[in-house]
């Protein structure tokens, strides 16, 4: 049981994907100590649905790349004094770290050295498996536990020198209608007739799509030339819609766009074949099953630190099960004649690559696999710190 007193979290949580974590870890904590708990830091409209007074609009933390935050180095300096001197001055009971680690370990940092004896929980390990190893063992400093949502992640940490880290499952495991695309493309057959359902995901960011679709567009074209018959189903956010309508204006074949969820998942299920951006969505995508190939053009400045980069792949799924599963390109190899190859050796049901694909989706599910949903496993890790916490 948890002690029976109103509690305080620091949290800290800038982008979309983050704030729906700390969201649902919330809810879950509010159920077992039996109350709302107070919340601090900087979050999104789904925290300040449940109390939280932003320090300041979570957006200028929720930076993609070597070269955005360089931009905003001077700013980000400011913020991270301003967040950790609110965090300290308001005496939390716990601070929870959930993305931007640029920024939020920083914030760690400081809040520990003023207040040592307050648990510090990040719910999403930093990459150290992908690049900067050395990050693990400096975090164990000021980090007291690490909420893992990849299964191979607590073992890395530990080699690392990290802190203590439990893998507590990913929500997409939980998510039911994910579980129910995957139930139907497990068994789906396909025509074999030159039919492709093609799913297209540029990516939640402009430079992404920016990066990506010139050479997607090229890929349209050319499985089109070939005689494939294309339905192209192209799931987005909704401020980013009429920044993909730009690019797929001259496709030969006009994709359907869509913004909501719901026809997310619809898509997932209608689709033979993914094209999508290196990211979470390759995870996605295999509890889904939908047979991928995975694209990524390095920011500009990261390629100059690409000697730090220790990960051989960055499709989630390859990682997991240790094997490539998902057939990455990356550069100067995403073109048009090699995507389109791929696309068509997914979608001929005859040809052994796309039963690979699924086998090894299968074994991704069996590696991720817990007892219980993330949330809920992370809100009782949390729920202890509390009530060992001193008041």
């Amino acid at each position: 049981m948890v002690e029976n007193r109103a509690f305080k979290i620091g949290i800290v949580a800038g982008e979309e994907s983050g704030q729906l974590l700390a969201t649902e870890l919330i809810q879950a904590l509010n159920g077992l100590v039996g109350q709302p708990v107070t919340l601090i830091g900087v979050g999104g409209e789904k925290l300040e649905a449940m109390g939280l007074k932003s320090i300041f609009d979570p957006a200028e933390i929720a930076l993609t790349g070597v070269s955005a935050v360089v931009k905003t180095l001077p700013k980000l300096i400011i913020r991270i004094r301003q967040t950790a001197e609110t965090i300290i001055n308001e005496k939390p009971d716990c601070l929870l770290l959930i993305d931007s680690p640029d920024f939020s370990l920083r914030v760690a940092k400081r809040v520990k050295a003023a207040m040592p004896d307050l648990p510090i929980v990040k719910y999403v390990a930093p990459t150290v498996w992908a690049w900067r190893p050395e990050r693990a063992a400096k975090m164990a400093a000021y980090i007291d536990e690490i909420l893992a949502i990849l299964p191979f992640e607590p073992e890395t940490m530990q080699k690392l020198g990290g802190p203590k880290t439990h893998y507590v499952g990913h929500r997409l495991m939980s998510d039911s209608d994910l579980n129910a695309v995957w139930e139907h493309n497990s068994e789906k057959t396909l025509a074999g007739d030159g039919t492709v359902n093609l799913l297209v995901l540029p990516g939640s960011r402009n430079g992404e799509i920016n990066a990506l679709m010139d050479e997607f567009g090229n890929t349209v074209q050319l499985l089109h030339e070939r005689g494939n018959k294309l339905k192209i189903y192209l799931p987005t956010l909704p401020r980013l819609e009429q920044h993909v309508h730009r690019y797929t204006a001259a496709w030969p074949v006009s994709p359907i766009i869509t913004t909501d969820r719901q026809s997310q998942i619809e898509a997932y299920k209608q689709s033979d074949v993914a094209l999508a951006a290196s990211g979470t969505v390759t995870l996605e995508l295999a509890l889904a099953g939908v047979p991928a190939i995975s694209c990524y053009r390095i920011d500009p400045i990261m390629k100059l630190a690409k000697s730090l980069i220790t990960t051989w792949s960055a499709a989630l799924p390859n990682i997991i099960v240790d094997r490539p599963i998902i057939k990455e390109f990356y550069e100067e190899f995403v073109r048009a004649g090699a995507l389109a190859r791929s696309i068509e050796e997914l979608a001929t049901p005859d040809i052994g690559a796309r039963q690979y694909v699924m086998d090894g989706y299968r074994k991704v599910r069996e590696k991720m696999a817990v007892d219980k949903d993330a949330s809920h496993h992370s809100a009782e890790i949390i729920a202890s710190l509390l009530n060992h916490a001193k008041p």
